[in-house]
């Protein structure tokens, strides 16, 4: 039973104990031989530097310093230069004056009697220094005697002791707040000043961290000459003592050096009115931390890598660096360091000769995972890659019958919201959708296909339940919370199901990619795919041709979109380009023209729309309408001399109401090319028009510089009107268009609340599904003939 119940988790915890054990004597006994107190005082130093403290101003030194010896042209001093100066800060109002000077010796009668009845003016209120000190030096004893000021010196006077003890390294760290004797108690001078209980004899460690500069000091000449301001005097203590080189009351310190032994004082003073006399910490509580640290860091746990044993020791070792310091911020407490320190080698020590030992073992296997890991996932987004996708669809459809559908989901405006937040946290978003559609879609396995589209393979038990699942993906939440920024992302969702076992897995993929293209196109949030009535992806790679071909063959039309001002006539449209296919139907403008502009194809496209809007313009003025059409030109033309030649041919000789709408995008790209083309057009009668205004980064100093005659507000400032602040930023480029001598046109407006703001704000013109979709040029003529029945030449003018 006995043996049964030895486990290899308990010898693996006995090991761990006794090393632990081990550890803490070791400590011990390194500390208790003194070697490590002097690393120990040289990081107390450091939290002195780290700590560092002003001074009350409760206390003010007169320094017996050169300046003070010099004028009085000898030394030791006749006492009633002592006797002058206790009365003058008697005078100014002293609360306590203690002397850090030997008057244990006689002067002059005269000399100790001026002393004595200066001191009996100011009875209780004058502290006179005394020494305490072995009986024999020399011979081990407890005896101490005193070293006392003289009799009548003494009797109307406080008495406090000076001394101060030094560590062996001859530094002072710390003070007594008194001695006792057989017969008597001596409080020490700073203990006196500071008001400490009658009695107390336990030492403290003085905050060097207070800054001596910042403790107010008198010449003593200055004192006694009376040459001082009795308001740095009146209701504090005084402590007069040497700080003369030549005096030599010296003391060395850890954190300020050598110091006047009146500072040590001073300092010490300090540190009992401001509850900075420091403690340490009793042996035994040292040892009790000493053993927390090693059972914290303790070599022999479960395996880690090198990096998170450094990560532990690191912290660890910012702890045990760092509590002091805050310790001793807060409270006068001075927590070893030095032990623990010890401590955390040793540790360290045995640990990395252990985690060496595994991580020889251990760094095959690493590099075999590592290799795994990168042929199974995406690099930038490090979700699972199409290969990892291919194997968990395979897996979900082996087995059991059941309802197994692939997915592909699709990030909406990708390309768009990775351009205007970049690629990293596009990055992030994409992750973020995957965690989403993950924790919806249970139990599912999701991979990375291309830019912007996740696959995900979901396995129900039947039909119903997935068709509940695939609903809970539709109508998925678009808001995401990506380095402390809201970013809106829709999906779409193409959807194969696996209804034919004779479907190869890549087969299921393609067919999802497929209905989520085809989603896009009709703009469906969820589409499954349907052999008989998707069109053939591949027949995109001939889209081109068949667009010139369409040119030739009249398949092109222009329809306009009329732009409305304040007083309801139509002044304007704006020609947009429909293509509709003999074969695949209605093409999308962003299809086709985006096609047009990646392969060149984009000039013959709008040279083509130039000629045909000066024909439909034509038209149109001959039923009577003048209207100003406005042409979109890609940027890509913008520089392009050949264009600009052909559109000004094409103007020359004509009457024409025409602009030309560029985007501010190829404006601020090129704004050296644009504005020269600009030039070229303007002499030839072609208005000028910002468009999308707003969508990017906007910026104000192109439009001082480039000669337009609109802009065009995209529909997302022009619509932004719910808040001041966005009302303001709308108002504030309205005007600014308007000081440039520049029309403001508003686009995308549905609503007649938006019409009816923007018009109060100064706005030209409104263009947008609240007058009219864009029509054909005879139901244009329709629509104006119902919309503007005025005269259509006056209202033009």
């Amino acid at each position: 039973m006995l043996t049964s119940s030895i486990t290899p988790a308990r010898i693996a915890l006995a090991k761990c104990m006794a090393a632990v054990v081990v550890i803490t004597a070791l400590v011990g006994t390194i500390m208790a031989a003194g070697a490590l107190r002097p690393v120990e005082d040289a990081l107390t130093g450091q939290r002195f530097g780290l700590i560092q403290r002003q001074a009350t101003q409760q206390l003010v030194v007169v320094a017996i310093d050169g300046a003070s010896l010099e004028a009085a042209e000898v030394w030791p001093w006749e006492r009633d230069r002592y006797a002058t100066v206790v009365r003058n800060l008697e005078a100014a109002g002293a609360k306590l004056i203690g002397f850090d000077v030997d008057f244990s010796a006689r002067s002059t009668p005269e000399m100790d009697q001026a002393l004595a009845n200066a001191i009996a003016d100011a009875p209780g209120r004058v502290a006179l220094a005394t020494f305490v000190q072995p009986a024999s030096r020399g011979v081990a004893s407890d005896v101490m005697i005193e070293n006392a000021p003289l009799a009548m010196l003494s009797r109307d006077s406080l008495l406090a002791s000076v001394n101060v003890a030094a560590d062996p390294d001859g530094q002072i760290r710390r003070y007594l707040r008194g001695f006792s004797t057989d017969e008597d108690y001596r409080p020490t001078m700073a203990a006196l000043l500071a008001g400490q209980p009658h009695g107390e004899t336990a030492p403290f460690l003085v905050d060097f961290g207070i800054q001596p500069s910042s403790i107010p000091t008198l010449s003593f000449h200055d004192v006694y000459e009376n040459r001082f301001d009795p308001a740095l005097v009146r209701g504090r203590v005084i402590l007069i003592g040497a700080t003369a080189l030549e005096l030599g009351d010296n003391l060395a310190t850890p954190r300020h050096g050598i110091l006047p032994g009146i500072m040590v004082h001073a300092l010490a003073y300090e540190s009992l009115v401001q509850g900075r006399a420091l403690y340490g910490l009793s042996p035994p509580l040292i040892l009790v931390l000493v053993f927390a640290v090693a059972f914290v860091l303790r070599p022999l746990r479960r395996p880690r890598t090198l990096g998170h044993l450094a990560g532990r020791h690191v912290l660890t070792l910012v702890v045990i660096l760092g509590l002091p310091v805050a310790v001793q911020a807060l409270m006068p407490v001075s927590l070893p360091t030095a032990p623990l320190l010890l401590t955390q080698l040793l540790c360290l020590a045995v640990a990395v000769r252990l985690e060496l030992k595994r991580r020889g073992e251990d760094i095959i296997r690493a590099r075999e995972a590592g290799l795994l890991h990168l042929a199974m996932h995406e690099p930038e987004t490090e979700l699972p890659n199409r290969r990892a996708l291919l194997s968990e669809i395979a897996r979900m459809r082996s087995g059991e019958t059941a309802a197994v559908a692939v997915l592909a989901i699709g990030v909406d405006r990708y390309a768009q919201m990775r351009a205007a937040i970049g690629y990293g946290m596009a990055n992030d978003v994409v992750r973020a959708v995957a965690e989403r559609v993950l924790r919806t879609c249970h139990s599912s396995r999701l991979g990375y296909l291309s830019t912007g589209v996740l696959g995900l393979v979901v396995r129900r038990d039947d039909a119903l339940s997935l068709e509940t699942e695939l609903a809970q993906l539709e109508s998925l939440e678009a808001a995401y919370q990506v380095k402390g920024s809201l970013v809106d992302a829709f999906v779409r969702l193409g959807v194969a199901h696996d209804e034919d076992p004779a479907e190869t897995d890549e087969r299921l993929l393609e067919q999802a990619t497929i209905a989520l293209d085809e989603a896009r196109r009709r703009d469906q949030r969820r589409l499954v795919f349907q052999a008989k009535t998707f069109q053939d992806p591949s027949l995109n790679l001939s889209l081109m041709s068949d667009l010139r071909q369409g040119l030739k063959e009249g398949q092109l039309s222009l329809h306009y979109q009329p732009k409305r001002s304040a007083n309801g006539a139509i002044l304007g449209v704006e020609a947009l380009m429909r293509w509709r296919h003999p074969v695949r139907g209605a093409i999308r403008p962003d299809l086709f023209i985006g096609a047009a502009e990646e392969t060149g194809a984009i000039r013959e496209l709008t040279e083509w729309t130039v000629t045909q809007a000066l024909a439909d313009s034509a038209a149109l003025r001959a039923v009577g309408r003048r209207l100003m059409v406005s042409i979109n030109v890609s940027g890509r033309l913008l520089g392009d001399l050949a264009f600009q030649d052909f559109v000004l041919e094409a103007v020359k000789g004509r009457a024409h109401e025409l602009c030309l709408e560029v985007t501010e995008t190829a404006v601020i790209e090129s704004p050296q090319a644009a504005a020269e083309a600009v030039a070229r057009f303007h002499q030839a009668g072609l208005a000028i028009s910002i468009d999308d205004y707003g969508a990017g980064l906007s910026s104000l100093s192109y439009l001082q510089t480039l000669d337009a005659d609109e802009l065009k507000l995209d529909r997302s400032i022009a619509t932004a009107v719910d808040t001041d602040r966005d009302r303001l930023i709308l108002r504030s480029t309205i005007e600014l268009a308007h000081s440039l001598n520049m029309k403001v046109v508003a686009e995308g407006i549905e609503t007649e609340a938006v019409e009816a703001i923007l018009l109060n704000m100064g706005c030209d013109l409104i263009q947008g599904y609240l007058i009219s979709p864009a029509l054909p040029r005879a139901d244009l003529v329709a629509f104006l003939d119902k919309a503007d029945p005025i005269a259509p030449l006056a209202a033009a003018s």
